[in-house]
């Protein structure tokens, strides 16, 4: 259990909470980060469009976004900590594409990713994220980027990688993004293709963000859990229970020694 995990839970637990290691023991994992609930910055522009959207699914996203929070706030420094963490593994030990996914839909995976991006750029580290949920991609919309020719475009169409990549002008955030939407996307990560493009990144960036689908509705993950140099399961406080995530770990099978952890993700400040 890191330390500093110990010193933000006490910021952040209230009466009735459950301890990190209460949660380390129901989810049979270590906690790697804690991040507490980023409430929705008023004021950023809304989408325009024929018609105004009574929601705004994308405007709330990039609200959320450490770009419209201080570097000092309990959120950029619970994922600075794990920023940090990944890097040091990257430099010592040659593990540099990490890859990210929840048990169920709407637990914070593309959040996530932006956000540790977002983080890693500011100091000053050489990071890339791939949108590898090429079914319901939504990195590419909060940060405003085409999809395409993408990832999709770079395994079937053989561009490069850096034919494909994106920043974002306001996060300057490197993306890899989906590209167009194929039938079956899990026949793409076993192919030679896939193999030249995770060594072309590994040549171009310090660290990599793989946004997974969720591993309990697809079985993407099983196969890239295989390709990637680690994983980071995102588990949203008090939504999903311990047995979903018994049910990852058993789908998971031999790859459970490619999870390196959990990420907390919206867990409520008091």
């Amino acid at each position: 259990m890191f330390s500093w995990i110990e010193t933000l839970w006490e910021k952040m637990s209230g009466p009735g909470m459950l301890t990190p290691e209460e949660i380390e023991g129901a989810l049979h994992l270590p906690v790697l980060a804690i991040i507490p609930h980023l409430e929705r910055r008023r004021g950023l522009a809304p989408a325009q469009g024929s018609m105004m959207r009574r929601v705004d699914l994308e405007g709330r996203w990039r609200s959320r976004l450490l770009v419209h929070f201080p570097e000092e706030s309990p959120a950029a420094q619970a994922y600075l900590s794990l920023v940090k963490e990944l890097h040091d593994r990257s430099q010592n030990r040659r593990q540099k594409v990490w890859l990210f996914a929840s048990s169920v839909s709407g637990e914070g995976t593309s959040l996530s990713c932006m956000n540790l991006a977002i983080v890693a750029r500011r100091q000053g580290i050489k990071t890339l994220i791939i949108e590898g949920h090429t079914r319901a991609p939504r990195i590419s919309s909060v940060f405003r980027l085409d999809l395409e020719p993408g990832l999709t475009g770079c395994l079937n169409r053989s561009l490069t990688v850096s034919q494909s990549i994106r920043r974002s002008s306001f996060t300057d955030v490197d993306v890899l993004p989906a590209g167009r939407s194929v039938a079956y996307p899990e026949t793409l990560w076993g192919t030679p293709a896939f193999h030249r493009l995770l060594a072309e990144v590994r040549s171009l960036y310090d660290v990599i963000f793989f946004e997974a689908p969720p591993v309990l509705l697809y079985t993407d993950t099983s196969v890239l859990a295989d390709k990637m140099d680690g994983m980071v399961l995102i588990h949203q406080f008090g939504r999903t229970s311990p047995e979903r995530v018994e049910k990852v770990l058993q789908k998971l099978g031999g790859r459970q020694d490619h999870l390196l952890g959990v990420l907390l993700n919206d867990v409520p400040v008091h």
